[in-house]
């Protein structure tokens, strides 16, 4: 199987970032071989790969950056060319954040599938775990299993009672990920929106792009869901795209997490790529 681009340059217009409340264009151009995902900040005039040479912990996204400069909230986008199988692509943007759009994966999803992707002449590079990696932090543990497949297993555990405990398992294939993944919406807490907004986070949140769980363990916007589980096969969306920054390649094993978020997911993809390389090998995907 060989690398991937787009077809065609697109644009999407007039989006709006999740924390910074503040509109984006997003420019998507075609990009050669081995180039892999690449953000290029318009206004400061540098690249940044989305790899996690490049990342940066974040609590509440995915951020990285290069000569100072920032692209934050990426992994909604690179979890859609991650269930995608997009190697190869240069994003563009004059501003610090990518937009949330309705906040799942689809409307990326969408506009990619528009334009099609084209086979480039290289073979396709995946990581192929080979022995057993694992990582802890507190209460939130991250494992990865060989196996000849890409699978991902989220456990959550909230205090409130439309969530609870819950596991979801899901094997990453381009029809799963469209069908059971990509309309997955980000969740939130009424409880937190307020000294999130002190913070200077979630300007751009409101009931049509963010589930909103109130303090009497109910859903404010259900209407908005498309899954009773929606939260945590946001979870697992949020996994793909913060998984892909181990360099651009689908990682081939099974893939455990309990409770872990952006910051912990790039905490291990350093840990497996930098301190245990006699774990992987970056290989040709048949």
């Amino acid at each position: 199987m060989n690398q991937t681009t787009i077809k065609k340059s697109f644009i999407i217009k007039d989006g709006c970032g999740l924390h910074s409340g503040e509109k984006t264009d997003l420019y998507f151009f075609p990009a050669p071989e081995n180039h892999g995902i690449v953000f290029y900040r318009g206004d400061k005039k540098v690249r940044i790969p989305a790899s996690y040479q490049y990342a940066k912990s974040s609590a509440l996204c995915t951020t990285i950056e290069s000569e100072g400069v920032e692209v934050t909230t990426i992994e909604h986008l690179l979890s859609v060319c991650n269930g995608l199988g997009i190697d190869n692509l240069l994003v563009e943007l004059h501003n610090l954040e990518v937009p949330i759009m309705d906040g799942s994966g689809y409307d990326f999803y969408a506009a990619l599938q528009e334009v099609g992707l084209k086979q480039l002449d290289t073979p396709k590079k995946v990581v192929k775990v080979l022995e057993p990696v694992t990582y802890a932090c507190n209460d939130i543990n991250i494992f990865v299993l060989p196996s000849d497949k890409s699978n991902f297993t989220f456990s959550i555990d909230y205090d409130h009672r439309q969530i609870g405990q819950q596991e979801v398992t899901f094997q990453l294939t381009e029809k799963n990920y469209v069908e059971n993944i990509a309309k997955a919406k980000t969740f939130g807490f009424r409880k937190d929106y307020q000294q999130l907004l002190n913070q200077g986070l979630v300007k751009g949140g409101n009931n049509k792009n963010a589930i909103i769980l109130d303090e009497k363990g109910n859903i404010e916007n259900m209407e908005e869901m498309t899954w009773l589980n929606e939260p945590n096969l946001h979870k697992i969306l949020d996994q793909v795209g913060d998984f892909y920054l181990a360099n651009n390649h689908r990682i081939i094993g099974d893939v455990f997490c309990h409770k872990s978020g952006h910051s912990t997911h790039l905490a291990f993809i350093r840990y497996m790529m930098d301190e245990c390389p006699e774990s992987f090998a970056v290989i040709d995907y048949d």
